[in-house]
């Protein structure tokens, strides 16, 4: 395994004696009472202006708006807006992108920002020359467009962010979700997607503009918890209701650890789709770029009050633990009649198995901080992106990744281009199996997955924690075809 460099410190990086530097906020919406907060608001879908039932054709925007987080006071973001709809302004999400399994997806995208960026579509099988990294494409620069196009041929739950200096400019507020229908579907009273986030606010609603050690170290950790960009939102649910709840975790560095007290998580769908087996669990640990889908269902009476929270989870580095937080705030109103029986089959068997024979990867990931360096910097096989070394393979290998984290902290790994299945984690086997293609690769822990790779290009791998990614923790796979020479 490589070593630490000469001229870095080799001692673990703690952050226990580090201020927590974080802005105090206006807290005078957090108690108010239930019928004056807002109600949960959920992304409106693009205008398809295709009349061809056969493609979904959309026209997306990015610019510069203004989104209210705490009661008083907006803050100036960045974020997307439907260029097809009238009047459409921008969004923190942004506009959902939904359309139905095998539909031809053409995105005619627009810069209105101050500087270049990109979409990449976060675990969406697309062409490598649509996936929106500095690897395949070349920024889009402001005024300019471009034009992405592929056929949405996995159902599932996605969601889309640029390529170009994430860490500030999905701060910002540049992401949205993707919903893919087309799959096993439970007869549910309400389908759901809800993106989660966190922003680092001033006192008067405004986007914090100071990076700490802190914040290049954990991720940017705000101090104001969202969901689909609001705070201490409302959501009303029915007596008796089956709910179909669709997670996403857009979040630079927070892991959220849902729970929701008196009631279970049917997990149904992961990264790549519905499971082959669902299975309940009280908590649910989401990392960042992770989707997940649940079921919930609810016997409480109406009148009853329940919290989603997000519980404290030790990913590493000493970091405090603040106690639950409140993520979305529900009231149960009314009844419903009982929903109907589960589907009795569900998503495909995951049945990857890699031969005796397929070639293991050994990636080691590490942190340190150099005397040159005002903050930390993160290695994959102790380089820094772009100076770590290509991987190479061919279309329809099958070949086993071993991960191991050095370093003192979770990285949630993300791998582009690709589903893979985990095998084991320091040797023992997971408990549920299904495809993914974001991971959490646990502190001084190996992590193992099987993948097949399935499209030519130039695919990045890397760390989810989005100053992570942008400060080293990255690298690229270049997959040819069989009949072609790497």
């Amino acid at each position: 395994m490589p070593r630490t460099s000469a001229g870095i410190s080799a001692q673990p990086l703690r952050v226990a004696g580090l201020a927590l530097a974080l802005v105090a906020c206006a807290d005078d919406d957090a108690d108010r009472p239930a019928d004056q907060q807002e109600l949960l608001r959920f992304s409106a879908p693009l205008v398809d202006t295709n009349p061809d039932p056969e493609v979904f054709e959309v026209q997306l925007v990015a610019a510069v708006g203004a989104q209210r987080y705490l009661a008083d006071g907006d803050a100036v973001v960045w974020g997307y807006r439907d260029g097809a709809a009238k009047r459409s302004r921008v969004s923190v999400p942004g506009p959902r992108l939904e359309v139905e399994r095998g539909q031809r997806v053409i995105v005619h995208f627009t810069n209105q920002l101050p500087e270049s960026t990109t979409i990449h579509w976060h675990g969406l099988p697309v062409p490598n020359a649509s996936d929106g990294t500095p690897s395949v494409q070349v920024e889009v620069e402001p005024d300019a467009s471009f034009d992405y196009a592929f056929v949405a041929d996995v159902p599932g739950t996605f969601w889309y962010h640029p390529h170009v200096r994430s860490d500030m400019q999905i701060e910002r507020g540049l992401y949205a979700p993707v919903v893919v229908r087309g799959d096993i579907t439970p007869e549910v009273d309400k389908d759901r997607t809800i993106v989660l986030d966190d922003v680092k606010l001033n006192a008067d609603g405004t986007l914090s503009e100071t990076t700490t050690q802190l914040d290049v170290m954990l991720g940017r950790q705000g101090n104001v918890v969202l969901a689909n960009g609001m705070r201490h939102a409302r959501m009303r649910v029915k007596h008796g209701a089956r709910e179909r709840w669709r997670f996403i975790n857009a979040a630079n560095g927070r892991y959220f650890n849902l729970h929701l007290p008196g009631h279970r998580f049917t997990v149904i769908g992961w990264d790549g789709g519905v499971l082959n087996e669902p299975y309940t669990t009280d908590t649910l640990l989401i990392v960042p770029g992770e989707r997940y889908e649940v079921l919930v269902e609810f016997p409480d009476r109406a009148g009853a009050e329940l919290k989603l929270q997000t519980e404290y989870y030790d990913r590493g580095h000493d970091i405090p633990d603040t106690g639950p937080q409140r993520v979305i705030d529900l009231e149960v109103e009314g009844s419903t009649s009982k929903s109907a029986a589960l589907p009795e089959h569900w998503g495909e068997l995951v049945d990857l198995e890699p031969p005796g024979a397929a070639v293991q990867r050994e990636l080691e990931l590490s942190e340190a901080t150099p005397e040159t360096e005002e903050f930390a910097v993160f290695r994959i096989n102790g380089k820094q992106f772009p100076e770590v070394p290509q991987l190479e393979a061919h279309v329809g290998d099958v070949e086993v990744w071993r991960v191991y984290n050095d370093s003192e902290m979770d990285h949630p790994l993300h791998l582009h281009g690709a589903f893979f299945r985990v095998l084991d984690v320091d040797g023992t086997e997971p408990d549920h199996l299904g495809w993914k293609d974001t991971v959490n690769v646990p502190r001084k822990q190996a992590l193992r997955f099987a993948v097949r790779y399935s499209a030519p290009g130039t695919w990045m791998y890397h760390c989810h924690i989005l100053e992570h990614a942008e400060r080293g923790m990255m690298g690229e796979l270049k997959l040819s075809p069989r009949d072609e020479p790497n």
